[in-house]
């Protein structure tokens, strides 16, 4: 997908398609205009054009042009620059735009070789040619697109476009053809530049659209899982929210294990675990496994290229040091980059900490084993699970839920081995969501002024709220 700064993909091109019966499927109206291809703009290209250089047509073309009507035929000049970035040609796709009677009424998606088109096809039966009007208003994405978001504003874009025909015939009547292709330029301009629309119809109806972001249920809440918050839950408490997710909030810490927080905060385990899976499912919480000194650890190869980020420097020593550490006593990152690597299998964290004498450096071993744990790089893609294991990788983009705005940073790629069965049910939470970036909240520094703040003014700031 291509990049435009926006969370949501990008709107190609909105379109809106009639069966018509006499010459079949056909595109009425486009936005931007003469993007898709026809067999009537290619047909009437071809006989009223000779072959000249894109964008300068010849004297004779010009003027067998002006005997035509200006609103069928564009100017040469225009479907001269049309050809050249036509998305694809409708015929290629028109039988999956107007589909047989049982696709109507449901979501259709089909593709092209760059594009994918998503649309609603409807069915309508009364006082029409052949007692029957088909239409179907559809949207034009890049092809590697993910369109999970949209599937509910097409839904209901369709549905408010029945609802008018309807009543009024607002679609079937010629006089509103130049309100259904204003309808459409304002479609495809507020859902790419706002993310939503507010479009008046007649007296009664209105397109009231707003894109969400689309996220996948969140996996299973265990018991032993512990739930570590990617933002300052305790601020964001507000009057009006739930009694249980108030009390949850206040205990999670990335150290309390959801078991221990359903005590802590006297709530009932099952609401606990529900009020947990709310949080995960607006990913302003991830979970990892109990930190246990007996837990085995051990590198993975990306630490060859990840050991030279500057931000990864910067936040892993302020972020694994104890608290009251002045920032002379940190760490330097040679250093921890040192200990990292003297994780291995077969060796516990017991063994490792004595071994290296990791008590003399001020370091907390629990943050500094989840900084390598929780290993979420600037680039997406999916979970990794190796071995008996599992271990965060990369997750992509940054993104706004509800106002709450987070910026997750990088991190080392430290993955877990466990040395015994009792270890080994407690890492084996494999198969968790790709997380958006974020920053980890250090609860010992409240002074930063962003809500994504962590142990160190150094640290890249995360972005502001987008509500």
């Amino acid at each position: 997908m291509a990049s435009t700064g926006s969370f949501f993909p990008h709107i190609e091109s909105v379109f809106y398609a009639v069966f018509d019966v006499e010459q079949g499927p056909k595109i009425v109206h486009q936005v931007p205009e003469d993007l898709i291809s026809t067999s009537t703009t290619t047909v009437s290209a071809s006989t009223t054009l000779s072959p000249v250089s894109p964008g300068q047509p010849s004297g004779t073309n010009s003027a067998s042009l002006r005997s035509l009507n200006a609103i069928q035929t564009p100017s040469p000049r225009k479907r001269a620059a049309s050809s050249n970035r036509s998305l694809f040609h409708f015929d290629d796709i028109s039988k999956y735009v107007m589909p047989s009677s049982a696709l109507c009424g449901r979501l259709v998606m089909c593709a092209t070789r760059n594009h994918r088109i998503i649309g609603f096809p409807m069915n309508l039966w009364g006082a029409y040619p052949r007692n029957e009007f088909r239409y179907n208003l559809c949207f034009v994405f890049e092809r590697s697109a993910d369109l999970s978001c949209y599937e509910p504003i097409v839904r209901k874009a369709s549905r408010v476009l029945t609802a008018c025909e309807k009543e009024s015939k607002y679609l079937s009547s010629p006089e509103n053809s130049p309100a259904i292709h204003a309808i459409l330029e304002q479609l495809y301009e507020d859902l790419n530049s706002y993310s939503e629309t507010s479009i008046p119809m007649d007296r009664f109806n209105s397109i009231e659209l707003k894109i969400f972001p689309f996220y996948p249920n969140p996996p299973p809440v265990k018991d032993y899982m512990v739930p570590l918050a990617l933002i300052n839950l305790t601020k964001r408490i507000e009057p009006n929210w739930d009694l249980t997710m108030v009390k949850v909030c206040q205990h999670i810490d990335g150290t309390n294990h959801v078991s221990r927080i359903a005590r802590l905060a006297d709530c009932d385990l099952d609401l606990t675990r529900q009020a947990i899976a709310h949080l995960l499912y607006y990913q302003v919480i991830m979970m990892i496994d109990i930190f246990q000194y007996s837990n085995m650890y051990t590198l993975r190869t990306s630490i060859q290229w990840l050991a030279d980020e500057s931000h990864v420097r910067d936040e892993c020593g302020p972020y694994a040091t104890k608290p009251g550490a002045n920032w002379m006593a940190i760490a330097d990152w040679p250093k921890l980059l040192h200990l990292y690597s003297r994780l291995k299998p077969g060796k516990t964290v017991r063994e490792w900490m004595e071994e290296y004498d990791v008590a003399s450096y001020g370091i907390d071993v629990r943050r500094f084993t989840s900084f390598g744990v929780i290993k979420v790089t600037e680039s997406y893609n999916q979970i990794a699970t190796i071995a008996h294991s599992s271990c965060y990788c990369r997750a992509s983009y940054v993104g706004s839920i509800a106002g709450l705005s987070c910026s997750l940073r990088s991190t080392l790629p430290l993955c877990r081995t466990n040395v015994s069965e009792t270890h080994h049910r407690l890492g084996a939470s494999a198969g968790r969501a790709s997380r958006p970036q974020h920053s980890y909240h250090n609860p010992r520094c409240e002074s930063s002024q962003t809500p994504c703040a962590d142990a160190c003014a150094r640290m890249a700031p995360s972005r502001q709220d987008l509500s």
